[in-house]
């Protein structure tokens, strides 16, 4: 078999892999907080989607489309390109703490502009929610980083069966949860041992997911280390070639909430009818 069958092969299979742990991972979550109707799993379905919708203005299309070629033009350095994966990685972790800082500093506002018709306590229960998913922005953004990265380097199995990790994690804690506290699908009553487990599982399962990517580093060739010195990483050529890509996601992600708002208007549920679908 050809590398590159090879590589088509494992990326195949992780994916499939991936999509049937997702697959137990919503179950085991519809088990803990139910699914349609649910107001738990509604406001825990709305602050977990917010890492998701931040990271996604952010990231999504400049790292693919700008980052990748930047790094794989970097690879015909004296260096292999070592110098810039350290200034590109530093200069993005500044990025998505400031952006992960910001976020949560704003949570409540976040809640109630994705969620105006929650009631009082459903709100609290989604901010208290948002403070522990919030997080995930940054490691979202260090594993699409770290994964890109590895794939500039013909490494591509390992972004591809990461994701698995994230549910297996998400499978232990929200069964530990149905274990330790029964199914909760209102909104009152919660303890904040009850928010940890849940938020801390949501959360983890995320930073997992970026970690494990640092196992493969070395054997990609690579090495990481702080580096502030950001001339000579093409900020300006980067940022033009991201300017539209960002508004567009842009516009897509506001296009999304007000869709959200008003499909959860219409039908009465909220978001979880959506996302266990």
């Amino acid at each position: 078999m050809t590398s590159f069958g090879r590589a088509s092969l494992l990326i195949g299979a992780g994916t499939v892999i991936s999509r049937l742990s997702g697959f137990v991972r919503s179950i085991v979550l519809v088990a803990a907080l139910g699914s349609v109707g649910s107001r738990a799993a509604d406001a825990f379905s709305t602050a977990n989607q917010l890492p998701n919708n931040i990271y996604a203005i952010i990231s999504t299309g400049i790292i693919t489309a700008v980052v990748v070629p930047q790094i794989v033009k970097a690879a015909s350095h004296a260096d292999g390109g070592r110098a810039f994966v350290s200034k590109l990685f530093t200069l993005g972790t500044t990025v998505l703490l400031g952006a992960t800082a910001l976020a949560m500093v704003f949570a409540p506002l976040l809640v109630v502009a994705y969620a105006p018709n929650y009631t009082p306590d459903q709100l609290a229960l989604a901010t208290a929610f948002a403070y522990w998913c919030l997080p995930q922005v940054l490691f979202y953004g260090l594993y699409a980083l770290l994964g890109e990265t590895l794939n500039a380097r013909n490494a591509y199995g390992p972004f591809t069966w990461a994701p698995i990790i994230n549910n297996v994690v998400s499978v232990a804690g929200f069964g530990a949860f149905i274990a330790l506290f029964g199914p909760q699908t209102e909104v009152t009553g919660w303890t904040p041992g009850m928010v940890t487990v849940i938020g801390a599982t949501a959360t983890g399962g995320v930073v997992a997911q970026a970690i494990v990517l640092l196992l493969f580093w070395r054997g990609a060739g690579l090495s990481l280390r702080p580096d502030f010195r950001w001339r000579g990483v093409g900020l300006r050529h980067i940022g033009r070639l991201a300017g539209w890509t960002f508004l567009m996601v842009l516009v897509g992600q506001a296009a999304g909430l007000i869709q959200s708002q008003l499909l959860s208007a219409a039908s009465g549920y909220g978001p979880a009818a959506t996302t266990s679908q």
